[in-house]
């Protein structure tokens, strides 16, 4: 007959191997799917329900294409038109769906969901349409002011720093849009992206720059993972233009911390 310790022993010892098995089970399951991925595996799967070619004004001729999954109807813009370099003007869907692979490996999560998706015969990037959102340049023509402006303010020079990276000078306000109930800016358009000129751009010049983006440049860059991410879209030279104006930006931070100090360049997050 089992004495009370052995008994106590054993069950306990039973306690353990199920606590431990349902740790292990728990372990086992896949996380949930991120506010990003749920966007983009909507963009990739839903059944377009209609396509609007006029209403959308710019040089790429985007679609404003609406988009049902049975549950949800988004709205999302595509943009087909791919005139790479060498051409004298170029124009391409493919330098969008780098500048978000790389938005993406780096966690930036500075630019809206977007996928490669064909349309009507038609391959390109599809990105989700905001609705509740307008552009930056028309919040200043209104003289809006964010609730808090000293956060607007570090999203967008992460933003200011993802256009030097890929090279991307803004054609004007209109490419920053903000989430006008969140007041979370956001950078679209980057069809004219990666030149192969390793430079900084001119027009614009880095004064901060938040940690979290420091450590995606520094840190967390792995020259493989990203050039095996964006040969799809970018020729080797403008690859190797991207890293070295990482490089740059690097300098930039450094020599701006020795000039003004730490505090006055980076900041959280």
């Amino acid at each position: 007959m089992m004495n009370r310790k052995t008994w106590i022993g054993r069950c306990a010892g039973l306690a353990f191997l199920a606590g431990l098995s349902a740790l292990c089970r728990a372990q086992s399951l896949p996380s949930p799917p991120s506010e990003r991925e749920t966007l983009e595996a909507f963009l990739r799967r839903a059944d377009i329900a209609a396509v609007d070619k006029e209403t959308q004004a710019g040089r790429m001729n985007a679609w404003l294409v609406t988009l049902n999954d049975g549950k949800t109807s988004r709205r999302a813009l595509f943009k087909y038109i791919r005139r790479n370099r060498p051409a004298l003007m170029p124009d391409s869907y493919a330098y969008e769906l780098a500048a978000y692979e790389l938005d993406r490996l780096l966690g930036l999560e500075l630019m809206p969901a977007t996928v490669e998706r064909s349309i009507e015969g038609r391959t390109g990037s599809l990105q989700v349409f905001f609705e509740d959102a307008e552009s930056e340049k028309s919040r200043l023509r209104k003289n809006l002011r964010p609730p808090d402006p000293a956060a607007y303010q570090d999203r967008l020079d992460e933003i200011l720093v993802l256009e030097h990276l890929v090279g991307a000078p803004r054609q004007d306000l209109g490419d920053i849009i903000y989430q006008t109930a969140a007041w979370r800016p956001w950078r679209v358009d980057f069809s004219e992206a990666f030149p192969p000129s390793g430079e900084l751009l001119s027009e614009y010049a880095l004064s901060r720059c938040s940690r979290r983006v420091l450590a995606a440049l520094s840190t967390k860059w792995d020259d493989g993972a990203v050039r095996k991410r964006l040969k799809t879209y970018l020729t080797q030279a403008e690859i190797e233009a991207l890293f070295k104006r990482r490089l740059l930006i690097l300098n930039e931070v450094k020599r701006l911390v020795v000039e003004k100090g730490e505090a006055a360049v980076l900041y959280r997050p």
